[in-house]
């Protein structure tokens, strides 16, 4: 409409050309796991040159889970809140297929949130602070649904800890991994597998 508004045309971009990035949905639903229904619970497209690896649902294909991640290259700019968002989403809601729970059974319902860099982009802001307190916001809502959050910081290059990343964690004293080395990561994953070592995911 500003479009418009100012005499001008407004083009739609080709839907073909589109490389499968999405961004943060609309406040307030960027901070929760409704289902995206509707306009305003829906993940806007993005065109962005650094798109990541796409996501895959919960799955036991571990060679198809080992080639995802292997595509995966360090580009762009970081938005941990999106990337929490849709860890979440792969544990409850469509777009993905949730597997059945057995209703006799306690589940652990986990997300492990991984980054290789400070906040830098959302939306919305460019300041790491704004950033921040919205994916505050996004955490302390997971926590309040029973999600268990760990969070890793891979900081190869310099940054100060991230305050706000360890606080996102269920348990900021065992929950959360500082590491200043790529090659910390296996042993930082195994940790969380040993104290989640009675998890199940029913199929």
């Amino acid at each position: 409409s500003d479009c418009e508004n100012a005499g001008k045309t407004w083009t739609v971009d080709s839907h073909t050309n589109w490389n499968g990035c999405v961004t943060d949905r609309d406040q307030d639903f960027d901070t929760t796991n409704d289902a995206p229904v509707s306009d305003a619970t829906r993940f806007p497209a993005e065109q962005y040159g650094s798109c990541p690896a796409p996501l895959m649902g919960l799955t036991y294909d571990w060679q198809s889970l080992n080639d995802a991640v292997d595509t995966m290259q360090p580009a762009g700019n970081t938005n941990q809140a999106i990337g929490l968002q849709w860890g979440w989403q792969t544990l409850t809601n469509a777009p993905f297929t949730i597997p059945a729970m057995d209703p006799s059974y306690k589940y652990k319902q986990v997300v492990i949130l991984l980054t290789d860099g400070l906040n830098t982009q959302d939306r919305w802001y460019k300041s790491q602070s704004s950033i921040d307190a919205r994916q505050k916001v996004a955490c302390a809502n997971a926590k309040a649904k029973d999600i268990i959050l760990y969070t890793v910081q891979v900081d190869t290059g310099g940054d100060p800890m991230s305050t706000m990343l360890k606080d996102c964690a269920t348990d900021p004293d065992n929950g959360f991994f500082l590491l200043k080395s790529a090659d910390d990561i296996v042993t930082t994953f195994e940790s969380i597998g040993t104290a989640l070592s009675d998890l199940r995911v029913s199929s």
